[in-house]
C-alpha cells in the first residue's frame, strides 16, 4: 500500500468541536446539477474499496468557473500499454469537468490516463489549474490548455513512498513533498516507522521550475502549503503528533503556538493558512484565525454536541463542515463503533465576524469549496449545488 492510502485513514480521525449559533442564516441554492445523469460519475460517496476512489473532488477556478473531478476505471475494453509518467497503463482515468458557476453548464472537459494511486487537481492564479496524473505534474492555462509539467519520480524497489502536493493561498508557488518510509514493519500500516525521510521541492507556477528544495531527516505527519513556509508536523522520530509549526524554505521547523494550547491538556488539532497572511487552527474545542505574529482575529468556541470535520478558507471567508459523532455498538465483536455523519456546511466572513451562509448535507460524505465571494459548491452524493449567500 503506497503511504498516501495510509496517511488518508489517519486523518479522517482528527476533528475538532464547532461552536453553537444560530444556523438559519439565509442562503441560495443557485442550481444542482446531477453528476450521474450528466457525466456519467459515480456517486461520490461511493464505498471506499479501492486507493482510486479516494481521488475525487470539487474546486473553484476564480473567477467565474468552477472543477469537479474523479477517477473511474476505463469504460469498456481497454488494450494496456507500458506504464508511462502518469503511472498508469490504460485501466483508469481521471475524468475532469470545468463549469460555468452562472448555471452549471459544461465548458470543457478533460480525460487523462492515471494511476489507482494519485490524482488531484488544483486552482492556482488567473484561472489557471494544475493537475496531477501518477508520476507527474501538468500546468494548464486558462483556456484549458497544458502549458508546463515536472516529472516526479519515484524511487526504484522502494514500496512506502508518494507525492505529495499543494498549492500556497496566493497561486505563486507549489509545495511538493516526497515522503518515504525506509522501515516499518510491511505487515501493519500502524507500526512504528523506523526510518524514514522528505525531499521538498518549491516550485514556481509559471513554469514548474524548482526555486528551492530540501531534505528532512523525518517524514511530514501532516502538511498544508502556506505562502513562504510549510505548516507541518514536526519532521523529527519523537514529535508530539499535536503539535504544528512552520517549516520554512531552508528546511528550519519552528513551533507555531496557539494562544489556547496547553501541553497539560493534549488534544486533537489541525493547523493550515487561509491566505498569505493569516492560519487557522481547529480542535481542542476551537476555531482561531491569526497572524504569525499576532492576536487573534477569529474565534469559535466548542458546543457539546457538533465538531469541526474539516476547514477551508478563501478570501475573508471560512468554511466549516460541522459533524456530528455517535457511537454504535457492534455485538458480533463487542465494540463500540464511532460514526461521523457530516451535517451542514457553515460559511463565516472572518473579518466581520458573521455568519453568512448555511448549506445542508444529506449523505455520509461531503467535498466541498468555497469561493471568496463566500459561495460554497459541494458534492453530496450525485448532486453537485451551488449556494450562494442569501441577500
Amino acid at each position: 500500500m503506497k503511504l498516501a492510502g495510509r496517511l488518508v485513514a489517519l486523518l479522517l480521525l482528527c476533528a475538532g468541536a464547532a461552536s453553537a449559533v444560530d444556523h438559519r442564516w439565509p442562503t441560495a441554492r443557485k442550481w444542482t446539477v446531477d453528476i450521474k445523469d450528466k457525466f456519467d460519475f459515480q456517486p461520490f460517496d461511493r464505498p471506499i474499496t479501492f486507493r482510486w476512489t479516494v481521488h475525487e473532488d470539487v474546486v473553484f477556478l476564480p473567477p467565474d468557473k468552477i472543477i469537479i473531478y474523479q477517477v473511474n476505471r476505463a469504460r469498456g475494453p481497454v488494450t494496456l500499454r507500458p506504464r508511462d509518467a502518469s503511472g498508469g497503463g490504460g485501466n483508469f482515468i481521471l475524468e475532469i469537468r470545468i463549469l460555468s458557476m452562472a448555471d452549471g453548464h459544461e465548458l470543457a472537459a478533460i480525460h487523462l490516463t492515471t494511476s489507482a494511486d494519485s490524482s488531484k487537481v488544483m486552482a492556482t492564479h488567473d484561472g489557471r489549474f494544475i493537475v496531477r496524473t501518477g508520476e507527474i505534474l501538468y500546468l494548464y492555462s486558462s483556456n484549458f490548455e497544458i502549458i508546463a509539467s515536472k516529472p516526479l519520480p519515484l524511487t526504484k524497489d522502494l514500496q512506502e513512498q508518494d507525492w505529495q502536493v499543494d498549492v500556497s493561498p496566493s497561486g505563486a508557488k507549489i509545495a511538493l513533498v516526497h515522503q518515504q518510509i525506509f522501515k516499518r514493519n510491511h505487515l501493519s500500516p500502524t507500526s512504528e516507522v523506523k526510518w524514514a525521510e522528505a525531499d521538498v521541492e518549491i516550485v514556481r507556477e509559471e513554469d514548474l521550475q524548482v526555486i528551492k528544495s530540501f531534505r528532512l531527516p523525518w517524514f511530514l505527519a501532516s502538511w498544508s502549503a502556506a505562502e513562504d513556509a510549510l505548516i507541518s508536523s514536526r519532521p523529527a522520530f519523537d514529535a508530539e503528533p499535536n503539535t504544528f509549526g512552520l517549516l520554512d524554505f531552508n528546511g528550519t521547523w519552528s513551533p507555531l503556538l496557539f494562544a489556547w494550547y496547553s501541553p497539560s491538556q493534549p488534544c486533537a488539532v489541525r493547523a493550515g493558512a487561509v491566505d498569505p497572511r493569516l492560519f487557522v487552527t481547529y480542535g481542542c474545542g476551537t476555531v482561531s484565525v491569526f497572524p504569525q505574529n499576532g492576536q487573534v482575529v477569529f474565534s469559535l468556541k466548542n458546543s457539546s454536541h457538533e465538531y469541526v470535520g474539516s476547514v477551508k478558507g478563501s478570501g475573508n471567508n471560512l468554511a466549516l463542515v460541522i459533524d456530528k459523532h455517535s457511537t454504535k455498538l457492534d455485538r458480533a465483536a463487542n465494540l463500540a463503533i464511532q460514526i461521523v455523519k457530516p451535517l451542514r456546511i457553515d460559511v463565516y466572513d472572518y473579518k466581520s465576524h458573521k455568519g453568512i451562509l448555511s448549506a445542508p448535507v444529506n449523505g455520509d460524505r461531503v467535498y466541498y469549496a468555497v469561493s471568496s465571494q463566500g459561495a460554497v459548491a459541494a458534492v453530496d452524493g450525485t448532486s453537485l449545488t451551488l449556494y450562494q449567500p442569501g441577500r
